[in-house]
């Protein structure tokens, strides 16, 4: 084989890995509206009364929620300029269907539309906001749960994202880069970027609380919730409606303790432990089928298979401070840390951290002011290859160790069922060095934006 045919061939399988649908877009995790929000919280009220009254004789509660945000890059990144994008979401929830009590059926609808910033201006990994995705009208929530044990055991089966309820970090919700929600490692790592915005899967979950400081969670789900394929995933699942149950099994187990109290002087603190597996068969990033690296001339470009995959996670969430005898405004610390083997996955290491102020004026307490990091590196294994490349001539630098995000952040409470935030993200190292439009690694981007969210 040319040296010619095999870049070829190696570029094709990069591509797999790289494209902007495969490896960024699937990392969000919205915030999805709560169906059950209090009536005060909304732009429309209680409707007289009205919503208050099918909520507690229907067990109905429903919500429609739109993020509208503009960004732009200042400056590194792949371009300077400013995009639009936006997301609606409608959810609904049933309770006590049929009469039955702890039954609950709930259903949750996106329109994403615009275009963002992350492929169009950044050509970073994690992705500058968590509503970017391939526009679309889909299904995206649909799933029935019963409580079992007085309350203590719940299962929930049918569609739902893996980061609807595990590996939460409730004061990382406050920041709008993707990897606040749903951690980049998995994005980047498991097949269609894994169960997450806007991609749910299939999938069976129990919750089972052990006493009032611990709960288990035990959790299954389709393997690749868009199926095999070439090019954007979110286009193989453009509905939400594919309902797949053929691609191998992706199973969590998270354990979770309450520490304090959440009374007017507690300081309440979550912390977590968890893992996760997945059955399917994965690309060796560096070897072929007879050893050789990819990058080489005489690889055959097709990679080695590997069986499995796994990962381990911890997280901590604490108010560290609040007011004397007011329990609605605080500062909370966080961190979540993951890991994951070196010789199979693009990355194999993410830490977030930061920190979250609640009222953090006077007359605002339900703002939030924000300062939080998210750092996801390149396996040695995906170095490995960068340095190949640059051995057989197909790329004149090494890949970059890490991609690092730092954002700033403010939600400005304006009104019920209306908030404004402004946002600052420092991208260093945007797309840790792999090959971009500009073919050349891209210089530290600095981008701002301005997310309005409104809940009807």
């Amino acid at each position: 084989m040319t040296r010619v045919g095999s870049i070829s061939i190696f570029a094709g399988f990069l591509g797999l890995w790289l494209s902007p649908a495969a490896r960024a877009e699937p990392a969000a995790a919205i915030a999805l509206p709560a169906p059950c929000a209090s009536a005060d919280d909304t732009l429309t009220g209680n409707w007289g009364g009205r919503r208050d009254t099918i909520a507690s004789q229907y067990g109905i509660t429903f919500c429609v929620q739109e993020q509208s945000e503009v960004f732009g890059n200042l400056r590194g990144g792949l371009r300077r300029g400013a995009t639009y994008d936006g997301l609606t979401t409608a959810s609904l929830k049933v309770d006590n269907i049929g009469g039955l009590n702890g039954t609950s059926v709930y259903v949750s609808l996106l329109q994403i539309h615009g275009r963002g910033p992350t492929a169009n201006l950044v050509g970073n990994l994690q992705t500058i906001t968590n509503t970017e995705a391939t526009r679309s009208t889909k299904l995206y929530g649909l799933w029935i749960e019963q409580s079992l044990l007085g309350g203590d055991l719940t299962v929930r089966i049918g569609q739902e994202s893996a980061a609807d309820e595990l590996m939460v970090v409730k004061s990382a919700g406050t920041f709008i880069n993707s990897s606040f929600g749903f951690p980049a490692l998995m994005a980047l790592n498991l097949p269609s970027g894994a169960p997450s915005y806007p991609l749910a899967a299939l999938m069976v979950r129990l919750h089972y609380k052990l006493n009032d400081r611990f709960t288990v969670t035990g959790a299954a789900f389709d393997g690749d919730p868009a199926g095999p394929g070439f090019g954007d995933p979110q286009l193989r699942d453009r509905t939400g409606t594919a309902f797949r149950l053929r691609d191998g099994v992706l199973t969590f187990l998270e354990l979770t303790y309450t520490a304090g109290s959440d009374g007017a002087d507690g300081r309440p603190g979550t912390y977590k432990l968890g893992g996760w597996y997945h059955s399917g068969q994965f690309n060796d990033p560096v070897r072929d089928t007879t050893g050789q690296s990819l990058a080489s001339p005489g690889s055959n470009g097709i990679p080695r298979q590997l069986r499995g995959n796994r990962g381990i996670y911890v997280s901590i969430d604490q108010t560290v401070w609040r007011p004397a005898g007011d329990k609605d405004r605080g500062i909370n610390v966080f961190a979540l840390a993951m890991a994951a083997p070196d010789d199979r996955n693009f990355s194999s290491f993410f830490m977030e951290g930061g920190v979250a102020w609640t009222g953090p004026f006077e007359g605002r307490e339900k703002d939030v002011a924000g300062l939080a990091f998210a750092y996801t590196n390149l396996s040695s294994a995906q170095r490995a290859l960068g340095g190949d490349l640059v051995r057989y001539g197909a790329a004149t630098s090494a890949f970059r160790g890490h991609e690092t995000v730092v954002e700033l952040t403010y939600q400005y409470w304006v009104m019920p069922g209306l908030t404004l935030q402004p946002d600052l993200q420092c991208v260093i190292n945007p797309g840790a060095g792999l090959p971009n439009a500009t073919n050349t690694p891209l210089k530290n981007a600095l981008v701002a934006g301005m997310r309005a969210t409104l809940v009807f």
